[in-house]
């Protein structure tokens, strides 16, 4: 879990490889967030970018059971995350960046760089807000319900017929 843990610049600059496997037990905010999931695959890779500033280029994959909000079953998802961070020495220059170039995603240099915590964030954004099937089979069988139980009257167009008839002096 140490080499987890490293000095982001250095890592860029030395154009260092990391690449691995997490269990979902090892991201408990993630594991909160689904109903299951397999290994996440993760790799990093230390890079400059066109304008010659130190970047980590991150690349996630896994598969998870996220809950549909619509039926409440189980619905799979399919992470497939990839993100350029720039890293920069201070918060100005960061703000100033992100505030040129809306795409970016920024960094602080950090001599303890915790990779985990960066992982867990991507994911976390990475995941739909409100999870739902395109087409939920309970969506199906209320459809036939409805098909096969009879159709009530409009109450509106009943009192209107009602009234109609008071006025003709039907009763």
């Amino acid at each position: 879990m140490s080499e987890l843990i490293f000095d982001n610049g250095q890592f860029a600059r030395q154009q260092r490889v990391l690449a691995g496997e997490l269990a979902l037990s090892e991201l408990p905010r993630v594991a909160h967030e689904v109903l299951s999931g397999g290994v996440i695959e993760y790799a990093l890779v230390g890079s400059t970018d066109r304008l010659q500033r130190l970047c980590l280029d991150l690349r996630l994959t896994a598969q998870f059971q996220l809950k549909c909000q619509r039926c409440l079953a189980p619905m799979p998802f399919e992470l497939d995350v990839a993100t350029r961070f720039a890293l920069f020495s201070d918060e100005a220059r960061l703000e100033a960046a992100e505030a040129e170039d809306e795409d970016l995603e920024g960094l602080m240099f950090e001599r303890e760089f915790a990779l985990l915590n960066l992982i867990e964030d991507e994911i976390l954004l990475a995941l739909p807000f409100a999870p739902t099937h395109e087409s939920c089979e309970s969506d199906v069988g209320v459809a036939a319900a409805a098909d096969i139980l009879p159709q009530k009257p409009n109450p509106f167009a009943v009192l209107a017929d009602f009234k109609a008839k008071l006025k003709r002096g039907d009763n």
